[in-house]
């Protein structure tokens, strides 16, 4: 039934877009956009892959603030989502580097305490 609705779905879209000049460039221009977006954050997700903040920041705090420094805001866009270090959405979308090195620096001091207490005896 899903099968059919999409293939409908996808032929209206398609005759419309050869029926219309406009609304075809407009839907190939939205594409195009949405292909770029995609390929940026696949980038950005393989130069943070293997950096693991909790353990980055509990090798030397100081060093992790350095590395941190390095990304730039799509990566640390990524590594806040790779991660799930804004459960809250407390970021709301925001893209300013320093505050998302400040939201990941503050979120692996949260979590490195939170887990020194469960091992405290």
């Amino acid at each position: 039934m899903i099968d059919r609705a999409l293939s409908n779905m996808f032929k209206v879209v398609t005759d419309e877009a050869a029926a219309n000049p406009a609304f075809g460039k407009k839907l190939e221009d939205v594409m195009a956009k949405f292909g770029q977006d995609l390929a940026e954050k696949r980038m950005a997700e393989r130069s943070i892959e293997g950096f693991l903040p909790l353990v980055e920041y509990k090798k030397d705090p100081a060093a992790f603030e350095e590395r941190l420094s390095k990304f730039d805001a799509k990566e640390l866009r990524a590594l806040v989502d790779k991660h799930h270090l804004d459960p809250a959405n407390v970021l709301k979308g925001k893209g300013a580097k320093k505050a998302l090195a400040a939201h990941v620096l503050e979120a692996a001091k949260k979590r490195a305490e939170r887990d020194a207490k469960l091992f405290e005896y």
